[in-house]
Parts: structure tokens; C-alpha cells; sequence
């Protein structure tokens, strides 16, 4: 007769059942610890990487905001140096005017000095015509010396120019002539001849 132990096989399965479960169910519980600390890690690593981008993005908006009030500095800058520049401009132009004006008022006072320098004794003048500064002189003259000195005076002085006989006219002790010259404002006072005569 053939006797079979069911009890210990009985007893030998749960047993190791037993054994089987509590091992799967030891390695669960350390999985989910793992996964636990991971995604409280992720979480940790999301909520500082979103705090961290919303600094740097707040620190971007103040940058630009700064950016934004020096560029407008800047411009308000400029437009007042344009601004002054255009003034600057204005006012070099009335300067201009008013030499123009003033050194054309002194123009006529420096001719008729210069001619009244280089005017000889015994020569004066009955017409002296003037239109941008070319001159025409018409006159009169006891000696041919007298309209002689006249024309070098002219001649040598650095206020006239292009000194030229217009007409020559002498009889006895009376001469008539007109001459053309160029009034140059620009030149050196002229002196008093040594002997006597007007003139460089």
C-alpha cells in the first residue's frame, strides 16, 4: 500500500507561497518609495525651475524697461541737441547779416578816405560814380602833373584795382579826364606821400 504526505506538501506550499508574496510584495513598497522621491524631485526641480525662469523673466522686464527709459533719454537727448544746433545756426546767420551789413556801411566811409588820400593839390574831382565797387572819377586839373600824380596814386594803392584812363583832356592849365578803378575794401590804409602828395 502506497502511502502519500499530502499534509506536508500541504504545509510545504503555503509556506513557500508565503515566502513568494512577501518578497513581490517588498520590492513594490521600494518601488513606490522610488517613485515617490522621483516625483517629489520633479515636482521640487519643476517648482524651481518655474520661479526660476519667472526671476529671470521679471529681471528681462526691468532690464528692458531700463533699456526703454535710457533709449528715451537718449532721444529727448538728441532732439535737444538738434535743437540747439538749428538755433546755433540761426543765430551764426544773423551774426553773418549784421558783419555784412556793418562792413558794407564801412565800405562807403573807407572809399571816399582812401580817394580823398590819393587826391593830389591841384586835382579835384567833379563826379565820382561807384556801382559794386568799380568807381569812375571824373575831374579836373590845373597841371598835367597834378592828374599824372592822381593815377599813380591810384595805381600804387592796395583799396584800388584795374586803374584805367576813361578820357584825357589839356589845354593850357586846364585838364579834364576820367579814370576807372576797382575799390578792393581789403587793402592796407595807405600813408601820406613823403612829399607832399596823397597816396601809398
Amino acid at each position: 500500500m502506497i502511502k502519500v504526505n499530502l499534509l506536508s506538501d500541504a504545509k510545504r506550499t503555503p509556506t513557500a507561497r508565503r515566502t513568494t508574496s512577501l518578497g513581490v510584495e517588498g520590492l513594490g513598497a521600494s518601488q513606490n518609495i522610488l517613485l515617490i522621491v522621483i516625483l517629489g524631485l520633479s515636482v521640487a526641480f519643476t517648482a524651481w525651475r518655474y520661479y526660476s525662469l519667472n526671476a529671470q523673466n521679471d529681471r528681462l522686464i526691468q532690464d528692458l524697461e531700463v533699456a526703454r527709459e535710457q533709449l528715451e533719454k537718449v532721444r529727448k537727448d538728441r532732439e535737444a541737441i538738434e535743437l540747439l544746433k538749428k538755433k546755433k545756426d540761426s543765430f551764426q546767420q544773423q551774426i553773418d547779416i549784421i558783419t555784412q551789413l556793418k562792413n558794407n556801411q564801412q565800405v562807403p566811409v573807407r572809399l571816399l578816405d582812401e580817394v580823398s588820400r590819393n587826391l593830389p593839390d591841384f586835382l579835384w574831382l567833379t563826379t565820382m560814380q561807384e556801382t559794386n565797387n568799380e568807381l569812375t572819377f571824373s575831374g579836373k586839373a590845373t597841371t598835367p602833373n597834378a592828374y599824372a600824380n592822381f593815377y599813380n596814386n591810384l595805381n600804387d594803392s592796395p583799396f584800388f584795382d584795374n586803374v584805367g584812363k576813361i578820357s584825357y583832356t589839356a589845354q593850357s592849365d586846364d585838364v579834364t579826364f576820367s579814370l576807372s578803378a576797382r575799390f578792393v575794401p581789403g587793402g592796407e590804409p595807405s600813408a601820406p606821400r613823403p612829399d607832399g602828395q596823397q597816396g601809398q
